[in-house]
């Protein structure tokens, strides 16, 4: 038989009330984060799940299941991608904000989530508010072409050829709000030049009247722009910091005096508000060893992008930094609110 003068219990209530509030504080303060600790340090133990904002078969759903692959190789888990495609990203994003922050539930965020608070009425999104950055992980960037029968060769003949000819060449792009057609917007407003957007459900559908003569002009990403082989299309510049592979020949638009039309499309890894820490930089380290992989750095050239990789930090400071652009930007552009 126990001895009640050395119980625990006993012991406890001899204590002073002071050490006994104290020792309460402590012990409801490690029940409280212990199991957020253990995750981290378990992590991951069961398959994680990829939203996509786009359809199957899209520039990033290709993309994304080539991340999702080296990343299960590097966390020991499966990484399935988890496509979530309407309302301009929406319908993505708000599956993430409501997830639980436990790493289980990542998503492959686009460029347009810097853009669309400044296009979409209904927008409600903010970085470190409703979606923890984690990391930057490729950008591609945006091709202008044109018909062939055209009578310009170059960038600067188009520009010309459109100041002479205001309102009257139209230009297709995948969408209203999206990177290519904010792309051309761009051009207009740091040229001057007046162009009729015509806009398409996809960029596909856009190139192909391009060809045909039935739009004088086509914003398209780098990968797509392979259509245009065989003089189908002529492509006029590259928006990127330098000349991709797939299109050495085509000078980007800094080359032709306009370095401040660029159009850089990213797309980095975001998880819901709140992620822990240790497990934000558990994904930002896995990705950082995926991108020094030269098979996946050679497949990410396939699609027409190239590494980007910047860390968690970092890539909450580019976040920030591009929706300040985007914000002085879009409303210059004078493109109509987005229902």
């Amino acid at each position: 038989m126990t001895d009640d003068r050395y119980s625990a219990e006993s012991f406890f209530r001899r204590l002073p009330s002071v050490v006994r509030r104290l020792f309460s504080v402590v012990l409801l303060t490690l029940l409280l984060f212990a199991p957020f600790g253990a995750r981290a340090d378990d992590y991951p133990s069961r398959p994680i799940h990829l939203i996509i904002t786009t359809p199957a078969g899209s520039l990033v759903d290709v993309l994304g299941r080539l991340y999702a692959e080296a990343m299960s190789a590097r966390l020991g888990q499966p990484v399935v991608v988890d496509n979530r495609s309407g309302g301009m990203t929406m319908l993505g994003t708000d599956v993430l904000t409501h997830a639980d922050p436990d790493g289980y539930t990542l998503m492959i965020g686009p460029s347009e989530l810097t853009m669309l608070p400044f296009l979409k009425k209904d927008y409600r999104y903010e970085p470190g508010k409703d979606y923890t950055p984690v990391a930057l992980v490729t950008s591609s960037w945006t091709v202008f072409a044109i018909y062939p029968g055209l009578p310009v060769k170059t960038l600067p003949e188009f520009i010309a050829y459109a100041k002479a000819n205001p309102g009257k060449l139209r230009y297709g792009s995948g969408g209203v709000g999206g990177a290519l057609h904010i792309a051309v917007e761009e051009l207009k407003l740091k040229t001057g030049i007046d162009l009729v957007h015509v806009p398409y459900r996809g960029g596909g559908q856009a190139a192909t009247d391009a060809m045909a003569g039935q739009i004088d002009m086509v914003s398209l990403g780098l990968a797509s722009a392979r259509v245009a082989e065989g003089g189908k299309l002529l492509i006029l510049a590259q928006t990127g910091p330098s000349r991709h592979p797939l299109f050495p020949d085509v000078p980007t638009t800094a080359e032709y005096g306009l370095p401040d039309v660029r159009m850089d499309t990213w797309f980095g890894l975001i998880a819901p508000p709140n992620m822990p820490v240790a497990i934000v930089e558990r994904l930002d380290r896995a990705t950082a060893e995926v991108e020094q992989q030269q098979d996946f750095r050679d497949n990410l050239a396939k699609i027409g992008c190239a590494p980007a990789y910047l860390s968690h930090a970092a890539f909450a400071a580019f976040i920030a930094d591009d929706r300040k652009k985007w914000r002085q930007l879009i409303p210059a552009m004078g493109i109509p609110p987005i229902e």
